[in-house]
């Protein structure tokens, strides 16, 4: 399965809270927009002034977060992803959520990676079931047929 990982998703993984993803980690590539570390960084802060993280869960959490930042290929925020998100959706949808859909859509009709979404954002996965974008814990398993981009197709 090739995944396109969302911050909701992950900081809720990485935190242990929500049901689990049996695909978690078990993906033959995943992708992320460069806002996934923000988001998730934001998130953890949050946790920690609202006193729900001390100060070594955070930094402790800040590990985990750089570890799967550094293990999925980051799609940048360019000019042209911006673009995009600025289009028409067929949902409602936010800045952000504009962003991760227009992200992946620009990773599909750029580089012809195609992903499903892992996302705990109900908002987000609604405005993708929307765009015809499967949702990782509906998509079957991968096969070894499957294609298999390489990090240099999106660098």
């Amino acid at each position: 399965m090739i995944v396109y990982l969302d911050s909701s998703f992950v900081i809720r993984r990485l935190l242990g809270v929500g049901p689990s993803a049996a695909f978690w980690g078990k993906w033959e590539k995943a992708y992320a927009s460069t806002l996934m570390r923000t988001e998730c960084c934001r998130a953890a802060n949050h946790l920690r002034l609202s006193g729900k993280l001390d100060d070594a869960g955070r930094a402790r959490l800040g590990g985990w977060i750089e570890t799967v930042c550094g293990a999925v290929t980051q799609i940048p925020v360019t000019d042209a992803v911006l673009k995009r998100a600025a289009e028409a959706y067929p949902v409602e949808v936010g800045t952000l959520q504009a962003i991760h859909l227009a992200t992946m859509q620009e990773l599909e009709a750029v580089h012809g990676v195609k992903c499903v979404l892992a996302s705990d954002d109900e908002g987000l996965v609604r405005a993708a079931k929307a765009l015809g974008i499967v949702e990782a814990q509906e998509a079957p398993a991968a096969t070894p047929t499957d294609a298999q981009p390489t990090a240099e197709a999106v660098s």
